[in-house]
């Protein structure tokens, strides 16, 4: 078995060609074409299991490969791959390593081999050559033309991947970094074979990336739990990138933020780990990004509101109507405003140098922080963040817009590292607390698209418009005050209710940690 370490990019075809100019190759490139069919079940058992099987002709030789799932660092994919050659275009499931399989990923191919069929195939031309990386590394630079199809279906493959081949993994995402703006590069979170498994499904259009809690291993440490769930967070955000830019679906723009939000959140479940001084690299540039997501999608939300307000009744709706009608226009230049952020080099700056910051360590000197058992970790972080956010809510006035906003913020980061955590204790005490908390989240976040409804309100219709906005506006205010006082009026029981849970850290945690779902 082989750890494959490598990072993936979308590339133009003018960028390939500029390609040559920016590093020097150890030797003159090859080329060859690559044909590769990827087998599953019709259940497709291997994908859900984590792992793909292609045969694959590279020039004129036929290797069959089974290949793990990526471990999930944000684009710098590490993964266990079995690779054995076949003297013909067929599979031999027999060579592979049959125990060492079982042992890594839980498949038994031989069970498998009488159900498996060709599922979808790509087909490129591969040119690839060896570059020195710094330190004495060495990677390996390859260009992808081609296509993947699966029946009917097909999309074009232009890529550029950077495969480390000796070293350590930062002077690689260094090269990367010096690459990236002359060539406009994107990372590119989608392997082949999930665009293959996408084109074959009855939803081929890519879909917004939700947020996926990495597995970990029994008896993990923070110093192996913190950078699994950093890299998760930086992929869910990374990952729905492209559809910000390019989807009018608002889903992408919101699971974005919903990433970079985790991200800050893994920091400060992290923060004995890893001090606010040291991660400065990572939240310097978000401070400048989330803005203008923020906008965009407060806009969002409150066009969704305004047209459910439009749509309930004849009465007042044509009013309403003339405001959505304003509000669309500003949404749209927010929107434009979002795609603008996301699009800029800055960007993939950002992701590049947050994943060498983390390939870095420089977390990892508070070795006393690092090393003991997770739950430990888990338990002191969890009870810091529920103190602030019992602090926050003390003699709370709940009709205080500035108190709830700011409660809100405590309840989101106790909740996303309950989440981080969950796997340290039993699931029948943490299930319920997390019920609880999730529930008094959803109310005070509804509070805050009122508060957000209501500002917005005011920018479409200052004073000194005409009469018909102004009737709108104050329709639009009526029903946004109502339905603030239903949530307030929901607030007091909800918190109680969390109160009176038992604090899930509290009890005994589990000798070791269950892998994630």
């Amino acid at each position: 078995m082989e750890i494959e370490r490598e990072i993936k990019f979308r590339l133009s075809p003018a960028a390939a060609r500029r390609l040559g100019r920016l590093v020097r190759f150890a030797g003159p490139p090859r080329r060859r074409e690559v044909v590769s069919v990827y087998y599953d079940t019709r259940r497709e058992r291997l994908r859900r299991a984590g792992v793909a099987l292609r045969l694959r002709r590279d020039g004129r030789r036929w290797l069959q490969t089974l290949k793990g799932e990526p471990d999930a660092h944000a684009g710098l994919a590490e993964r266990a791959e079995w690779e054995v050659p076949v003297r013909h275009r067929r599979l031999d499931l027999d060579s592979f390593p049959r125990e060492a399989i079982m042992a890594a990923t839980g498949v038994d191919l031989r069970r498998l081999g009488g159900k498996l069929h060709a599922l979808f195939e790509t087909r490129f031309t591969r040119r690839s050559g060896t570059v020195a990386l710094d330190g004495g590394g060495r990677a390996e630079i390859s260009v992808d033309r081609g296509r993947v199809a699966a029946g009917r279906r097909h999309e074009p493959i232009h890529e550029l991947e950077l495969e480390l081949k000796a070293g350590g993994p930062r002077p690689m995402l260094r090269l990367a970094e010096r690459l990236a703006e002359p060539l406009a590069l994107e990372i590119e979170f989608e392997s082949k074979a999930a665009r293959g498994y996408r084109l074959a499904s009855d939803h081929p259009a890519e879909s917004p990336h939700r947020w996926r809690r990495p597995a970990l291993h029994e008896l993990a440490t923070p110093g192996e739990a913190f950078p699994a769930l950093f890299s998760a967070a930086l992929a869910q955000a990374g990952a729905n990138a492209r559809g910000v830019v390019h989807s009018s679906d608002p889903e992408f723009l919101h699971q974005m933020r919903v990433g970079l939000r985790r991200l800050r959140s893994v920091l400060r479940a992290f923060r004995s780990m890893v001090p606010p001084r040291s991660a400065k690299p990572v939240v310097r540039p978000l401070r400048k990004l989330i803005p203008p997501l923020s906008a965009g999608r407060d806009w969002d939300v409150f066009c969704e509101w305004l047209a459910a307000a439009a749509a309930r009744g004849p009465e007042g709706a044509a009013d309403l109507r003339e405001l959505l009608a304003r509000a669309r226009k500003r949404r749209s230049a927010a929107r434009r405003a979002a795609r603008a952020a996301v699009s800029r080099p800055a960007f993939q700056r950002f992701l590049l140098r947050a994943l060498r910051w983390l390939h870095g360590a420089p977390w990892s000197l508070r070795a006393a922080a690092r090393d003991i058992p997770l739950a430990e970790h888990a338990r002191d972080s969890l009870e810091r963040l529920h103190r602030k956010a019992l602090r926050q809510a003390r003699g709370i006035d709940w009709h205080d817009t500035a108190r709830r906003h700011a409660l809100r913020i405590r309840i989101k980061r106790l909740r996303y590292a309950c989440e981080f955590f969950a796997p340290c204790f039993p699931r029948a005490s943490v299930r319920p607390y997390l019920k609880r908390l999730q529930a008094l989240q959803d109310i005070l976040g509804e509070l805050n698209d009122v508060a957000v409804a209501r500002r917005l309100v005011s920018e479409l219709a200052p004073r000194g418009s005409a009469p018909e906005i102004a009737v709108a506006a104050a329709r639009a205010r009526r029903i946004v005050a109502a339905r603030e006082q239903a949530l307030i009026a929901s607030l007091e029981p909800a918190w109680a209710a969390l109160e009176k849970r038992r604090r899930f850290w509290r009890g005994h945690p589990r000798r070791s940690i269950r892998a994630a779902a």
